[in-house]
């Protein structure tokens, strides 16, 4: 016959789990916490680059349309710049332009089509 499982059978397993789990999280809390540090100095790093792309880009605007202006006027300057018909032809190669940076951007990524298994590769 099965022996009989108590309420205090189960709140000792209950115990033992508890300790298992107090145990690994201990071991693991190192590793946790190495992870979030590089994490949080990664995402820095990428916030920095940022903002200097966009210093960069803030730099180059005030050189052309002057400090004096406010960003909704820099806006409707650079609209009128771009919705000219005499600079379709420059608008339409910039277009082109990103086009190719986004292709080559997506070529670099892995993607199962172009994986070797199946013999696809796209060019």
């Amino acid at each position: 016959m099965p022996k009989k499982v108590t309420l205090e059978m189960k709140i000792a397993k209950r115990e033992k789990y508890k300790e298992k789990i107090e145990k690994n999280r201990a071991e693991i809390q190192p590793t946790i916490d190495a992870y979030n540090a590089l994490d949080a100095e990664i995402k820095a790093e990428l916030a920095q680059l940022e903002q200097k792309k966009r210093n960069a880009v803030y730099d180059h605007v005030i050189s052309v349309f002057g400090e004096s202006l406010s960003p909704e006027e820099v806006i409707v300057k650079f609209d009128r710049i771009m919705n000219d018909n005499r600079n379709k032809g420059f608008i339409e190669q910039l277009k082109r332009e990103q086009a190719k940076r986004e292709k080559s951007v997506n070529i670099g990524k892995n993607s199962p089509e172009d994986s070797p298994a199946t013999g696809k590769t796209t060019s």
